[in-house]
């Protein structure tokens, strides 16, 4: 069996994989790329040529900045600029998306995203506007500002690292701008006066004090021995406590989660699962004479100030259980309650795998506000419901902070110094003005970083086997009687299609060789053919799965997965017909 056919096997089989979405990005890549090496197609002493390229050094640079940004204050500065103003819905909306898009252009989508989700919840709450309005525009904005610059989005490092690798030089630092800033202008344009309306606003989500679906928090409560409740039928007791509480399953011995019908009475020493507000779980503890049990609740209840939070892609609890939570966070967070859209709850909290997008409902104890604050970033969790904007801690941190990453940009768009030489010089200097700590590591979303290690020799592999020569040769047969406006049309679509189902930095990785690849072929400049790779690769509109952005608001947003093509279609629509013509006038 030749290499070609197995190293196409392969990446099918990835491809296959990755849109199945059962598995982890990073453990799917890496299995490749073993199964690769030991067939023979990639040599062992290449296997970990990835985690020394260019771009994954880049990448992971960008993630500490970005954190070490968030650090210095700028979360707060963001709070100020835009809750310290009278906004009309309209003005607020332009003025998110654009904040949102030059945030992402220097640091990386799903940090900026970060940086705006709890100032966004917290303004749809004082407003009473529906959040749902906002949060799918928010998310898009990110990705789109993105495109701007050669770090706002890993798509744009890889292909820019590529390109230099096949011809003298990559892209410049703002080559990307000529064209993303044009698409980034008009889609905000576009979102905000006609796309915000093919929104779906869903009646459960209709105001601003429901930031997410409270109805769909899960909680585990112990009937104690003098509990009124004992003796009640369910029905009876959720007569009692009111139509948004209900008993939706009892925790057998074996620790599943049994289904229950309304005529069962209630017994002392049970394990109920009920759905409920968490505003309402103390008074249901209290007047039916329930308590957390005490593997989930170690605290004593009027020391406890609960907390929304959300998981990130990047957390540490991704995959994990409750005791490796425990370990974490054990005697400053208990663990009170669940949310998570879509799915069912089989198994008790203590052993549920955690997932991107689960908000957890954390007990705090009396600490102080920056002692939560490190927690809950240790734990790579977003805090939903905030009390205040933030503050800026520290102007001076701030401007020393701002001062650096600007020096960095400088140093890279005058070609001084490569990118990544540019943006370690500016971690040490975040290292030195103390807005980084020596756990700068846990700032790394390392699964991104895993996963383009590992495609990066697969990538290399289809080269040097010719695969992407015999695709390019194929694809150019085929598109040689096309012009050159529809057969970058035809790479952007399959791009763009792509992206949604797969990780951006994966799309990039396998599109790029196969791009440059007609381009060579048809005897045409290499240019255009990658950017319209980059472009495409950025544009995961239609689904909650193509960006983690897209995953994060899913749940805050009350959405649904069909809910995001509704906006994102016509918005790709936009793209293709902006980004084309743009590119053949920059680029030919």
């Amino acid at each position: 069996m030749s290499d070609q056919y197995i190293l196409s096997i392969t990446i099918v089989s990835l491809l296959g994989l990755f849109i199945w979405g059962k598995f982890r990005y990073d453990a799917l890549a890496s299995g490749a790329l073993v199964t690769l090496i030991i067939l023979g197609v990639i040599p062992s002493n290449q296997a970990f040529d990835g985690f020394a390229h260019p771009a994954v050094i880049t990448v992971a640079l960008v993630l500490i900045i970005s954190q070490g940004l968030k650090n210095s204050g700028l979360t707060g500065l963001v709070g100020k600029i835009i809750g310290g103003r009278s906004f009309t819905k309209f003005q607020f909306l332009i003025s998110l998306l654009l904040i949102a898009a030059i945030l992402s252009s220097f640091i990386n989508n799903i940090g900026a995203l970060a940086i705006l989700l709890p100032i966004t919840l917290n303004i749809c709450q004082k407003m009473d506007w529906h959040p749902s309005r906002f949060l799918m525009p928010l998310a898009f904005a990110c990705i789109l500002g993105g495109m701007n610059t050669t770090i706002g989005t890993p798509p744009n490092i890889i292909i820019s690292e590529y390109k230099s690798t096949i011809s003298s030089a990559g892209f410049n630092f703002f080559d990307f701008s000529y064209v993303g800033l044009v698409i980034t202008l008009l889609s905000i344009v576009f979102i905000a006066i006609i796309g915000n309306k093919f929104i779906q606003l869903r009646e459960n989500s209709n105001s601003g004090s429901a930031l997410i679906d409270l109805k769909g928090y899960l909680f585990e409560v112990s009937v104690n021995e003098d509990s009124s409740a004992i003796g009640m039928t369910l029905s009876a007791f959720k007569k009692e406590a009111g139509e948004d509480t209900e008993v939706i399953g009892i925790v057998s011995e074996s620790g599943g989660v049994k289904k229950v019908k309304n005529n069962l009475r209630i017994k002392p020493d049970q394990i109920l699962v009920i759905k409920t507000p968490p505003d309402e779980i103390g008074t249901i503890l209290d007047v039916f004479g329930f308590s957390i049990p005490e593997e989930l609740h170690s605290f004593k209840d009027e020391d406890l100030e609960e907390i929304e939070a959300m998981i990130t892609p990047g957390s540490r609890l991704i995959g994990r259980k409750y005791d490796f939570f425990l370990k974490l966070a054990y005697e400053e967070l208990n663990l009170l309650g669940l949310w998570r859209k879509g799915a069912r709850y089989r198994t008790r909290l203590t052993r549920e795998t955690f997932r991107a997008g689960d908000v957890l409902l954390l007990g705090v104890r009396d600490l102080d506000e920056e002692d939560v604050t490190n927690k809950i970033k240790h734990l790579g969790l977003m805090p939903l419901r905030q009390r205040e904007l933030q503050t800026i801690p520290s102007r001076s941190r701030l401007l020393k902070g701002l001062v650096f990453f600007t020096t960095s940009i400088i140093l890279v768009a005058l070609n001084v110094l490569p990118t990544s030489a540019a943006f370690l010089l500016c971690v040490l200097g975040f290292a030195r003005i103390k807005i980084i700590d020596s756990n700068f590591y846990r700032d790394i979303d390392w699964p991104i970083i895993i996963m383009l290690a590992a495609m990066i020799p697969i990538g290399t592999a289809l080269q040097t086997t010719g695969l992407s020569d015999v695709i390019s040769s194929n694809i150019s047969l085929y598109a040689s009687d096309m012009s050159l406006f529809w057969l970058l049309f035809l790479i952007l679509v399959i791009t763009m299609a792509t992206t949604d189902i797969i990780n951006n930095a994966a799309t990039a990785v396998i599109m790029a060789p196969i791009s440059a690849g007609i381009a060579i072929e048809l005897g045409y400049a290499i240019e255009p053919f990658l950017m319209v790779v980059a472009v495409g690769a950025s544009c995961a509109f239609l689904t909650p799965i193509g960006h983690q952005c897209n995953t994060v608001i899913m749940g805050p947003g009350n959405y649904k997965f069909t809910d995001y093509w509704r906006l994102g279609l016509p918005l790709d629509l936009l793209i293709i017909t902006v980004s084309i013509p743009m590119i053949l006038f920059v680029w030919t």
